[in-house]
């Protein structure tokens, strides 16, 4: 989706609101505060609070999902691309405190609001997707019920591991959590 500068500035006070004050805390009226816009002008690009979420959902998984494509397209040996991919992931842009702290709100929201459930489970396909076209790629050797298996097993302790970073943010334990993934994706 195409973004003019003015939704893309609406979008960047979504997020530092959420961080602020949580999902909750983000009403129409504190965000057009934020974006430092009218109320009016921001009901013009977002028809309420349910599409503003909608939107800073599909723009914070749209940025890690191209990430993660781009580390991947990087490297040429088909050997390394799940974990060039896995790693794309894990770049300062998405190790950021901010984006963590959307990231965990989104995915509680996802648990009670059954559009952004529905959308985050179609970014989750298409990460897994990926990633499983990746392994079987570097592993032709593997049953497809093995790849499968191994893609949401690196997923879950991916997603540990960047909740661990969250907390702790030692890049000694990353580092040794992002092998371990590459261990369990490659074998």
């Amino acid at each position: 989706m195409t973004r003019t500068e003015t939704q893309d500035q609406i979008l960047d006070a979504v997020q530092s609101v959420i961080v602020r004050d949580g999902v909750r805390g983000a009403s129409m009226r504190q965000v057009a505060e934020e974006a430092d816009v009218s109320l009016g002008l921001l009901s013009y690009h977002f028809d309420d609070k349910d599409s503003l979420i909608l939107a800073t959902f599909d723009r914070v998984t749209t940025a890690l999902l191209e990430a993660s494509f781009a580390a991947a397209e990087a490297v040429d040996d088909p050997a390394e691309k799940p974990g060039a991919f896995l790693r794309g992931a894990f770049t300062d842009e998405f190790l950021d405190g901010d984006y963590l702290s959307i990231r965990v709100s989104l995915w509680a929201v996802a648990l009670t609001d059954e559009r952004i459930a529905l959308v985050d489970a179609e970014y989750y396909e298409q990460y897994a997707g990926a990633l499983r076209g990746l392994l079987a790629a570097a592993r032709p050797d593997l049953s497809s019920d093995e790849v499968a298996t191994r893609t949401v097993d690196v997923i879950a302790v991916s997603n540990g591991v960047w909740l661990d970073w969250a907390r702790h943010e030692n890049p000694d334990d990353l580092e040794r959590g992002l092998q371990f993934c590459e261990r369990i994706a490659l074998g």
